[in-house]
């Protein structure tokens, strides 16, 4: 079984919420989330959202724990 860890999300399409990821070997997040991520997470929750961008991991304070999510639109 995978470890995971609850990081929240700041901005987005799932703004407020805590979004559950697997961690690396080294206990670490993946540093970006995208589009076919969400969708596969998501769905159809998604609908009416605007996915055109990513989330990108944030350090609390420091390099480790606790993380964040933030809200990166795509450039236009």
């Amino acid at each position: 079984m995978w470890e995971r860890v609850d990081v929240p999300a700041v901005g987005g399409p799932v703004d407020g919420r805590n979004i559950l990821v697997r961690v690396d070997e080294e206990g670490l997040p993946p540093a970006t989330l995208g589009q076919s991520w969400l969708w596969v997470e998501y769905g159809g929750e998604l609908l009416d959202a605007d996915v055109n961008g990513q989330y990108e991991l944030e350090p609390v304070a420091g390099h480790g724990p606790p993380w964040v999510y933030i809200w990166a639109p795509a450039a236009r």
